[in-house]
């Protein structure tokens, strides 16, 4: 909590990285954001910490986006995970309001694992979809519950993917909880890598000059995308999909403040 306290106290956290949600729907940004002037220049979108309380104070939940790009816990953990499942990993941090409710049941396009760090929160979920034609999304009528809990500090409850869910904070104290996400290849990420491997290599002119130079560069094109197709399985291209980002370096420290002491002590010597 003294980090969450210290970040948005900072001044420099901002949009999406911080979001306030009450009951499925999201707050206007100016009802928690500010603007910056930086040399001349007015920047919106930063979290203003007054205002952030005081939604707090009435209900709304607070949900910070990725806490692992910046908070050196969040990404130590979030990179050990990753390492063990092969899958890239997440973190979202969610500040709840006693009795309080800030996502609607939804989907989520993501394997989640909910550590509760402080309070406790009463979560429903309902039955993980058949096959592989829905969205991640609100979801009005999920159907049956098939899982009633309530989460304490230090419990973990996992999520499959699909399945909808949600949560209200317990009537006492400030429910603290990060949500792990792990992401699991798609349809999407296939076509992304597959664009890729297609256009790799490829240089055609941008601006073809006349009709025959235009059917001269559409040949060229059919045939470097017959040849990329003609030597790749779908093992490859599943493969390429499923390649695992390298940890974050620098971030995972748990003291990255001695990157700058160290540097500063080698000046000096």
């Amino acid at each position: 909590m003294a980090d969450i306290d210290a970040a948005l106290a900072s001044g420099l956290l901002r949009r999406p990285y911080l979001e306030l949600v009450s009951r499925g729907k999201a707050l206007d940004q100016g009802d928690y954001t500010t603007a910056r002037s930086v040399r001349g220049h007015d920047f919106g979108g930063y979290a203003d910490s007054a205002k952030v309380l005081r939604q707090l104070d009435v209900g709304a939940t607070l949900l910070m986006r990725n806490i692992e790009h910046w908070h050196s816990g969040a990404a130590a953990l979030a990179d050990r995970l990753g390492a063990e499942l092969d899958r890239r990993v997440e973190a979202f941090l969610f500040v709840t309001p006693p009795g309080q409710q800030g996502l609607s049941p939804h989907r989520d396009d993501a394997d989640v694992f909910v550590l509760q760090l402080n309070g406790s929160k009463r979560w429903q979920v309902h039955a993980v979809p058949d096959d592989g034609h829905w969205q991640a999304r609100q979801e009005p009528n999920p159907g049956p519950v098939r899982l009633e809990t309530t989460a304490h500090a230090g419990e973990v409850l996992y999520i499959p993917r699909g399945a909808p869910h949600s949560a209200v904070g317990h009537a006492a104290g400030l429910s603290f909880h990060l949500s792990l996400t792990v992401r699991q290849p798609g349809t999407a990420d296939l076509r992304t890598v597959l664009a890729r491997r297609l256009d790799d290599g490829l240089e055609l002119p941008l601006l073809p000059v006349d009709q025959a130079e235009l059917r001269r560069t559409a040949a060229e094109l059919l045939h470097h995308y017959r040849e990329r197709l003609a030597g790749l399985t779908p093992e490859e291209l599943c493969a390429a999909v499923e390649t695992v980002p390298e940890p974050r370096t620098g971030t995972a420290s748990p003291e990255p403040a001695r990157a700058l002491t160290g540097l500063a002590e080698t000046l000096r010597n």
